[in-house]
């Protein structure tokens, strides 16, 4: 007879945004408020983590400081900022910095409006801790408000705040991390002022690879975490991931272009192609409902050259991917708080993603090359479903420009056109419209063969490499 093994307890996997009662429980939330979904069925208390303050009212605005209304997209101009002079004491210029960054900036990057949205719930509350966190929000707002003023003086001179905090925390991560490249202290922030300075390359159309290095430098340290660590502070991590994820997939697209040292081996490659994905339980500023897919996004770079030593390997990664990008689920938006418009506008969004990411993943197969015109085609058709000023506009980069290095046909390169110069309107980064100097010259016909230019080719003669973040 054979030997009975004894029973296992299975664990549900542990809550990361839900109510503080699943999290006890290591139970799933479905985060509906004011009594989730579990704790009604189950006649418990269901409760939630306060809110943390950005700060006081009283201590943010004084009684003569103008009070800066947005809601929805931002205009080409902010009067109230034009007007300010450029005479005012650092500590009233620094209040009105952080405000435009808290109901102007991050509204202007986020696609969907979120109690658990990183740049505000977690990024604010350190700034107010940890300088360095101060420095990176000053300077990426200071950055992006220099770009909607009018008035040059006012511009010149918030852009000298921008890169006076800019080289502030590059002195704060020099501090911090050791000769080794291991962090001494403050881990956390020194991770977000990594990846917030990421964004800042974007915003100010940077060309060089210094934002690659970046990311590889934030991936050390997140990997260097304990998973004890990890675990207990659960949120914290798994918003950096997050937030990682997202430049990452971006860097995936330039593997091929960027002049930089790889980084995967057969070992590396087998195991990010299998590594389970964390579930999504919140809207995510930037990727929305697609963090899966972002991680799938990410992994491409690894099967972009076939290693002759291991071809096998190379097609089963290629196939897992596919297969992963193919059959992925997102989580039914309209089960994390967000309303109607918003949440089919966050599904309109995933889609295109997940059309540009088989365009990213077939353009390394030439046995594939044939699905990618009619991918690029439904891509764009998703893209329309996005009206304009819609917050998720503000990651539509990504299929932007993967779908619109297809396009054949006039009226839809002129769509794809109008659509960057809206969201490049909206965002004011620069990294827009280095998108449309792209696509542009891979639109122009060569002289003489009528034949048009790759986009990848195009990048290596300019030598040019930027994040479609």
């Amino acid at each position: 007879m054979a030997e009975t093994k004894p029973r296992q307890r299975k664990f549900a996997p542990r809550s990361r945004t839900g109510c503080l009662t699943c999290r006890s429980r290591r139970k799933r939330c479905d985060n509906r408020h004011p009594q989730c979904t579990n704790c009604t069925r189950l006649n418990l208390e269901c409760e939630w983590q306060q809110q943390q303050k950005v700060v006081a009212e009283s201590s943010f605005l004084s009684p003569s400081s103008p009070r800066l209304k947005v809601a929805g997209p931002l205009h080409s101009s902010l009067d109230i900022w034009d007007n300010l002079p450029c005479t005012l004491d650092e500590a009233s210029e620094r209040k009105h910095i952080l405000q435009y960054y808290v109901e102007a900036y991050v509204p202007s990057v986020s696609v969907a409006t979120s109690a658990t949205n990183y740049y505000t719930s977690l990024y604010m509350p350190w700034a107010f801790k940890i300088d360095g966190m101060l420095d990176i929000i000053l300077a990426i707002s200071s950055a992006q408000l220099a770009r909607r003023v009018i008035a040059p003086d006012r511009a010149e001179h918030l852009k000298e705040i921008s890169s006076k905090h800019e080289s502030r925390c590059y002195a704060f991560i020099q501090n911090r991390v050791s000769s080794s490249g291991q962090p001494v202290q403050d881990t956390y922030q020194v991770i977000a002022i990594i990846l917030i300075l990421v964004g800042l390359e974007a915003l100010n159309g940077s060309t060089s690879t210094r934002w690659i290095a970046q990311l590889k430098s934030a991936q050390r340290l997140l990997n260097n975490i304990p998973p004890e660590q990890s675990i207990r502070d659960c949120i914290e991590v798994d918003s950096l991931h997050r937030h990682f994820t997202y430049h990452f997939a971006s860097a995936s697209l330039m593997a091929r272009v960027a002049k930089t040292p790889a980084i995967s081996s057969v070992e590396q490659d087998l195991s990010l192609v299998t590594t389970a994905l964390m579930p999504m339980t919140t809207i995510d500023p930037l990727m929305g409902i697609s963090y899966q897919l972002c991680d799938l996004i990410a992994r491409i770079q690894y099967v972009t050259s076939s290693n002759p030593a291991f071809p096998h390997i190379t097609e089963a990664s290629f196939q897992a991917i596919e297969s992963g990008i193919m059959s992925w689920a997102y989580d039914n938006p309209f089960t994390l708080g967000v309303d109607l418009t918003i949440a089919l506008d966050l599904i309109a969004l995933a889609e295109a993603y997940r059309l540009a990411a088989l365009i990213q993943l077939y353009r390394n197969s030439p046995e594939h090359a044939t699905l990618i015109p009619d991918c690029a085609t439904r891509a764009m058709e998703f893209v329309a479903r996005i009206p304009p000023g819609s917050p998720a506009e503000s990651s539509l980069l990504y299929p932007l420009f993967l779908a619109g290095a297809e396009l054949k046909d006039d009226k839809a390169m002129e769509r794809c056109l109008k659509r960057l110069e809206e969201i490049q309107e909206r965002n004011r980064y620069e990294n827009v419209g280095m998108v449309q100097k792209v696509l542009k010259e891979v639109w122009r016909p060569r002289l003489g063969s009528g034949q048009r230019k790759d986009w990848e080719e195009v990048l290596k003669e300019w030598d040019w490499s930027f994040t479609l973040g």
